[in-house]
Order: C-alpha cells, then sequence, then structure tokens
C-alpha cells in the first residue's frame, strides 16, 4: 500500500466535492488473434452486424397523467411519445418501455434539461465531462427519448409516496406491487400503442421492474426486462453485510435521495397546481415517521430492533422470492451488474437463479458445471461503479443504450437481430478490457480450487501439515483505507467515481484494499500465492474459511482479495465480512464447490439464526466474498488481507463493542484447522471447455 498515492487520491476527492453544487451470435470483443483474451470495445454486447436505428422521431410528452389506485391514492406518470414532423404523434402503433421510479420523475427531467436538451448541448464543447455525467444521472433516473426518437413510447411513474405521487412509502413495501399491476394494465392501453411492456430501470427502478414482474399472470403485457445493477437480496446486497451495517451505503442515501428528494419533487413536479402539491408534499413528509420509514428503521436497527435482522419483513422484498414467477412468466432478462458495484454479489445469483429457474431447476442454488443455458436470460458485468453501468476510462464504454434497444427490438417488434442466439449468455469484462464468457454462473470453464493460508505468509495449494501454527488479528473498529478504499467506493454507491468523472477520471480510490497494515497500530496479515507463470483466470464467488480461536465472546472478519503486482503495489479485486454470531449458513442457499468446501456462502441473518462465540474454541466461520472477474498478468500474484473492523464504511451492532473490544483472534493454519479460500481459478492452460 503506497500511502503517498491515496494521500493524492483523497485530495482529488475533495477538490472535486468542492467544486460539485446462433444464426446471428451476438459481437463480444474486438478480435485480437496476438491477445490471450477478447477485448471489450463499444460493440461489446452487440449482435454481429446490427447496428442501433437512426433517430427518426420527434418527442412528444404529456405530463402527470394520473393513475388512481385501488384505495384512492394517485400515482403520477410522464408519457414521452413520437411525433412527425409538425410536432403530431407519429403514426404507430408503438411498444413502451416503462421506468418506476423513486427518486422523482421531475428530477429526471431537470438532469435531461442539464444534460440531453436544455443548456446541455450548449455546454457540452465547453465541459464535455460534466455533461456526459448528467447525462448518465438522467438516464439512471430513467430519460427514455433514446428509444422513444427510435419508435418507442416511454413511461416514467412515480411509485407510490415519491416524485410527484401521493401516498407514503417505504423500501420495496409489497404494495408498490399491487400499485405495479394496475400501472402495467393502465400502460398497455395507452393510445397508439402496441400495448406491449418493456420495464427497465437502475437500481431501485431495477428492483421494482424485477418485482413488478414476480406478480404478473403469465400472458401479461411485460414481455422484456432489462434491469441494471438491481442485486438479488436487498437485506444482504445493500444495509447489513453478515453482521457489518453498511453506513457507507445509507450515508450516500439518507440525506439526498431519501430525505430532500421526497420533499422536492412535489415542488417540481406540481407547482402550477398549489392544492396537489401540498397534498403531496405532506404524504410524503409523514412517511418519514411512519414505522416502516426510513428513519425509523434505521433506528430500529442501531438498538437492536427487528430491523437489524433478517426476517418475513426483508424477505417479502427479496428479488430472489420472485424470479420462479419471472421464469414462468417467461419474461426475457438481461441483467447489467458491476464489479465496483455494491450490488456485486447479488445482481450474478439473479442471473443464475433465472437460468435455473428457466430450466425448472431450484432457484437458489448455483449452476450446475454441465447445465444447459438460454440466451433468454443474459448477464453483462464489468468494472463499473453504480450509478455509472457501462462506463470506466481504463476500459472501452460500453453502449448501453444500444445493447437495450437491441434487447427491446427482439422482444417487443420481434426483430429477430441475434441478441439472444448465444451459448455464453455470462458476458464479464475485467479491469484491463478482458473478456470473460460463459454458459453458466459459477463459470464451468474455471473450476475451483483451495488456496491455504500458510506459514510465512505464504498462499498454497498443498494443506498444511503441521500440528501447530496460527497469526493472530488483534479487533480494531477500523479499516486501515478511511475513507479512501475499494470497499468505501463501492458501498458509497459509486459517489466518488461520479466526482471524479466530471473532471474525466476515474475513482482513484478504488484501487486500494480496505485492510492493510499500519504498524505498529495495527497488523492485518496477508498471504501471498507464487506468481502466475501464464495469464490466470479468477471468475465468479470466493469462499474463505477460517478456523479461528477468538478470547472473547465475539468475533469479526473482513476478507480482501488483491492484486499484487511485481513492483509490489496491489489492486484491491474483492473483499467480504461476517461477524461470529452471523455465522450460520442457510444450506439451502449456500453454494459448495464439488468437494463440498464453501464457495458461496449464505448466512441467514434472521435473529433465531445467531450462534454464541465461546471463548477459547476452534470456530469454523465461512466468510462470503464476493465474487470477481479478473485475468492476473505472469508475475503478478494473488493476494488475501484479513482484517477485523471497517469503519467508516461498515459499523457492528452496538451492542456488540463491549463483546468485540479487546478482542484477539488466532487464525488457525495447521493439519487440524487448517484455514483456506475456495477460489475459482486456473490459468488459460488449464480453463475448461
Amino acid at each position: 500500500m503506497k500511502m503517498p498515492g491515496r494521500f493524492f487520491a483523497v485530495t482529488v476527492l475533495l477538490i472535486s466535492s468542492a467544486l460539485m453544487p446462433l444464426a446471428v451470435a451476438p459481437a463480444t470483443a474486438e478480435p485480437d488473434p496476438d491477445a490471450t483474451f477478447a477485448k471489450a470495445n463499444a460493440r461489446t454486447g452487440l449482435p454481429d452486424g446490427w447496428n442501433p436505428a437512426p433517430e427518426t422521431y420527434g418527442v412528444g410528452e404529456t405530463k402527470n397523467v394520473e393513475i388512481p389506485m385501488a384505495d384512492g391514492v394517485v400515482l403520477r406518470a410522464d408519457v414521452r411519445y413520437p411525433t412527425d414532423a409538425s410536432g403530431a404523434p407519429a403514426v404507430g402503433p408503438f411498444p413502451i418501455v416503462m421506468t418506476q421510479t423513486a427518486y422523482g420523475k421531475d428530477s429526471a427531467g431537470l438532469m435531461r434539461l442539464l444534460s440531453y436538451d436544455g443548456i446541455g448541448p450548449a455546454l457540452d464543447s465547453a465541459l464535455p465531462s460534466v455533461v456526459a455525467v448528467a447525462r448518465q444521472i438522467a438516464d439512471a433516473a430513467g430519460y427514455g427519448d433514446y428509444f422513444v426518437k427510435r419508435g418507442y413510447i416511454s413511461v416514467v411513474t412515480d411509485i407510490r409516496g415519491t416524485g410527484s405521487s401521493g401516498g407514503q412509502w417505504s423500501i420495496l413495501q409489497p404494495q408498490e406491487r399491487e400499485d405495479s399491476k394496475r400501472v402495467v394494465q393502465w400502460a398497455a392501453g395507452l393510445p397508439n400503442s402496441t400495448g406491449q411492456i418493456g420495464l427497465w430501470g437502475l437500481s431501485y427502478l431495477g428492483m421494482s421492474e424485477l418485482l413488478t414482474a414476480g406478480v404478473m399472470e403469465p400472458g401479461s403485457p411485460v414481455k422484456a426486462l432489462f434491469p441494471l445493477m438491481a442485486g438479488n437480496n436487498a437485506f444482504q446486497d445493500l444495509l447489513e453485510h453478515d453482521g457489518y451495517y453498511n453506513i457507507s451505503f445509507l450515508a450516500s442515501m439518507l440525506e439526498l435521495p431519501i430525505t430532500a428528494l421526497p420533499q422536492l419533487d412535489p415542488i417540481l413536479g406540481l407547482y402550477r397546481e398549489p392544492d396537489k402539491m401540498m397534498s403531496v408534499f405532506v404524504d410524503h413528509l409523514l412517511s418519514h415517521f411512519r414505522p416502516d420509514g426510513t428513519w425509523p428503521s434505521v433506528l430500529n436497527a442501531l438498538v437492536d430492533g427487528d430491523k437489524a435482522y433478517n426476517s418475513p419483513y426483508w424477505e417479502s422484498r427479496a428479488i430472489d422470492n420472485v424470479l420462479d414467477q419471472v421464469a414462468a412468466n417467461d419474461i426475457p432478462t438481461y441483467l447489467i451488474g458491476g464489479q465496483y458495484d455494491l450490488l456485486q454479489d447479488g445482481t450474478p445469483r439473479t442471473f443464475a437463479g433465472l437460468q435455473n429457474a428457466f430450466a425448472g431447476r431450484p432457484h437458489s442454488g448455483p449452476m450446475p458445471a454441465d447445465a444447459s443455458s438460454t440466451g433468454r436470460v443474459q448477464m453483462l458485468t464489468g468494472p463499473w461503479f453504480h450509478i455509472q453501468p457501462g462506463v470506466q476510462r481504463n476500459t472501452a464504454d460500453i453502449d448501453m443504450h444500444a445493447i437495450q434497444l437491441a434487447w427491446f427490438d427482439r422482444w417487443l417488434k420481434n426483430d429477430h437481430n441475434g441478441i439472444d442466439e448465444t451459448r455464453t449468455p455470462l458476458h464479464a469484462i475485467d479491469l484491463n478490457g478482458n473478456v470473460i464468457e460463459s454458459a453458466t454462473y459459477p463459470v464451468r470453464e474455471v473450476p475451483t480450487q483451495n488456496l491455504y493460508l500458510g506459514a510465512d505468509g505464504q498462499l498454497v495449494s498443498d494443506r498444511p501439515q503441521d500440528a501447530d501454527g496460527s497469526d493472530r488479528l488483534n479487533f480494531s473498529p477500523f479499516n486501515t483505507g478511511t475513507i479512501c478504499n475499494a470497499s468505501f467506493s463501492r458501498n458509497f454507491s459509486g459517489v466518488y467515481q461520479l466526482l471524479t468523472s466530471l473532471f474525466g477520471a476515474d475513482d482513484p480510490c478504488a484501487k486500494f484494499a480496505p485492510q492493510g497494515s499500519l504498524p505498529p497500530v495495527l497488523v492485518n496479515p496477508s498471504y501471498t500465492s507464487a506468481a502466475f507463470t501464464e495469464p490466470t483466470v479468477l471468475a465468479g464467488p470466493i469462499g474463505a474459511t477460517l478456523y479461528a480461536v477468538s478470547n472473547k465472546p465475539a468475533a469479526a472478519f473482513e476478507v480482501t482479495v488483491q492484486d499484487l503486482a511485481p513492483d509490489g503495489s496491489a489492486t484491491a479485486l474483492t473483499d467480504g465480512e461476517l461477524t461470529g454470531d452471523f455465522r450460520a449458513l442457510d444450506e439451502a442457499r449456500t453454494w459448495r464447490a464439488p468437494d463440498g468446501s464453501v464457495q458461496g456462502a449464505f448466512h441467514p441473518g434472521t435473529r433465531e439464526s445467531m450462534l454464541p462465540v465461546v471463548p477459547g474454541q476452534v470456530t469454523e466461520y465461512n466468510v462470503k466474498v464476493r465474487p470477481a472477474f479478473h485475468v492476473f498478468e505472469p508475475g503478478h500474484r494473488l493476494q488475501v488481507t484479513l482484517g477485523t473492523g471497517d469503519f467508516p464504511t461498515h459499523i457492528f451492532n452496538p451492542k456488540q463493542y463491549p463483546d468485540l473490544l479487546g478482542g484477539v483472534y488466532d487464525v488457525q493454519r495447521n493439519g487440524g484447522a487448517a484455514s483456506f479460500l475456495t477460489v475459482p481459478l486456473a490459468g488459460v492452460s488449464q480453463r475448461k471447455g
């Protein structure tokens, strides 16, 4: 870890903050006969020979169309539709692309005026990076004119209790699905439409579309999905990382998106109708004080209430629980994930779950290595942060609009363009632009192997045989990376990347591991493999099985995986966390490697599943390390670092601190208790298939 580089990175971020007020196979990469891996380019993900249709239509708009719900609450939507040269509605009919947003359609409209329309074009030549970021935010919020100009009707609806819609909001509440049924039926009946709908959206918008698809009946108007950065289980992915509370995510969301925007949006959208504006404003204000409101829920978790644990409340909000119905409805789904996304584990799990469900297998397990797959379910993931999928300056930017258009053209316009005709529906791009493809997740071409923690900081393939051997970890509530490290950058919802993008740069903190050593204050042991002699692929979820003895009735482990270059510089790839009381496994949702070792732990996280830590006793801890897709170059090594606390990214349940403080953990690496990683890793000459 090079502290001067980190100091420079923090300086850049502080300055940024201050200045911000098989017929046709899909093309995946640019062919390079001398390269081991294909390289990503702007056509990655697009079918060979297919190009987006040109802009043909103008755009008309009907604002604040009112949609009454069964209980009398009124939702509001903006409808943008194709027009001809005279400005009149164009001759249709046209299919519909629809977004349901929790962040306010009029906020998206404001960003549109700062980017695509309004003053955006005038600013583009002078401030191209700033305008590009504004466009990315507008896209994330559901702006859909790209599709309207190519023959689609775009609908953006404010979810109950958000934007210009009435009612009260809480995160992914089941009432939203009931509302969505009515909104879908209303949209399908829009004039000049075909009645066929494609749902799309990023983050919460993507979660909402998957949950909507999961309550539809077969034959519904919903014919295609394109969720970006949607994850699998909001509790596990976003809020509670196996005993670690994700306060960096909450810090990125509580002030503006969850607290300020619901009060600002009615003013933006309904200022011409003061009575309606005040009614919606008050509804939104009351949302903050209802028991399921965000602030009461956060306080509930901090005092060890039910929101701190998995429960029917959270399970009713889990995408994982609707995947069978999405498959039963036969809705083609194209997922977008990100390796710097805080949902980096959940989105691939959703891909595997849908592939399993479409094939009639139980959805909660990994795809079998010999499983068949379908091009009706695909996933593209790359080195992208939460808000900006497809954008990374170290690789080619991906034309995400074009991929969406190809997907919707295929399923809403019956254009057999070849996007679904692939034998490898999993497409992953690593930080250096290498493209890794597979028919399955976990990736069958990259089998797992166990790497053991060895003496002298070695990471070895042979199980230790010595009777004794351990390394000591002293508990600290803090990480050594402060707020400039990969864990904070990812869990802060990609805000750093957004800020640095204003200056045409990538987040400089994303490469730093959160758990380096800071002797003599904090010493975190690292274990390093031998140097790779050929390009070596890491692809998929990682399990860390630690055997440890604690001197206290609590324990906490953070595991970070890095790429260690020949010059000693390290690039963080992924990490995972686990407190001792959360260590129970849900076997139905835990993924195991062929030898039985845990590759993808799933800890139930319920209050009833908590297990005590017995001081002085060797205990097994299965840490879920989030998946990574990466190619190690020859001469590079894989390094794993163990740590404990992770503030300011994570905190613990406050009631645990008395038992955690002063903790000493002896991590075992001996014949009787050999700690190890289960990692999908193979040199190019060893890959299967």
